[in-house]
């Protein structure tokens, strides 16, 4: 089961006949397998192409809390960077996920900003800053995530123009783009995508080569990536090939 686990967390969206041939066993053991694992929440079956479940509670459920407590220092440093990039007076779009609570936090105080957002702890940290105009996003709220979606939220999104927008990804792959955990989130990011001059993806390095179960859009939809300085050549280069700015904190 371990090395079952590490062959799909190394190629993730692999499918079960690939599975088979690389642990050369029958299709129907790998199967089996899947299934167990499927149970326990390490993994997902989309469409037939197996997924690594990342950021996963001991219950299988996604939870923020956890999520937050991963790569915390490359984000608190990669979120303190973004925030300088904030210019007093601008419109931002803050979008879901742990390394957005730590952009949120690092939004000085006495900033005259307008910022709109959808996640609970993002907005945890921008209601007692005074000289925030908020626009919060409501709607179903998501537990695993934080996150408030719903048709109305989306329609005051269309009508937002942004100086900057701030998006997250569970993962970021040279082939199948930028990708997210549940599909809930697509709508949302997708929306804030198009509504922002500048768009940003914040990332820290371990995201890179890994893949989420739903797809957000292409890599070169955004000007800017910031991450952390674990990131590898390979990808540094890759990234800068396609004419994206590169920071690395």
């Amino acid at each position: 089961m371990k090395a079952l686990l590490h062959v799909i967390e190394k190629q993730n969206g692999v499918t079960i006949k690939a599975l088979s041939l690389i642990e050369g066993v029958s299709e129907l053991t790998i199967r089996r397998d899947i299934q167990i694992l499927e149970e326990k929440r390490l993994v997902k079956n989309v469409r037939g192409a197996i997924f690594y479940n990342y950021d996963e509670a001991a219950d299988g459920s996604y939870l923020l809390s956890i999520a937050t407590n991963r790569n915390r220092k490359e984000k608190k440093r990669i979120g303190a960077f973004a925030a300088k990039l904030i210019q007093p007076g601008e419109f931002i779009i803050i979008d879901n996920g742990s390394t957005m609570e730590c952009l949120a936090a690092n939004i000085p105080s006495n900033m005259e900003l307008t910022v709109l957002c959808y996640n609970m702890n993002v907005l945890n940290h921008l209601y007692q800053k005074p000289n925030i105009n908020l626009i919060f996003c409501g709607g179903n709220f998501h537990h695993q995530t934080l996150m408030f979606e719903c048709a109305e939220s989306l329609e005051i999104i269309r009508r937002a123009r942004a100086g900057k927008v701030f998006v997250s990804a569970v993962g970021i792959h040279e082939t199948m783009g930028v990708t997210c955990v549940d599909e809930y989130e697509l709508p949302s990011k997708r929306e804030i995508i198009k509504a922002g001059v500048e768009r940003i993806l914040l990332a820290d390095s371990s995201k890179f080569g890994k893949m989420g179960s739903c797809f957000i859009g292409e890599l070169d939809l955004f000007q800017k990536v910031i991450t952390d300085t674990g990131l590898s050549q390979e990808w540094a280069d890759l990234i800068r090939g396609k004419g994206i700015e590169l920071i690395l904190v």
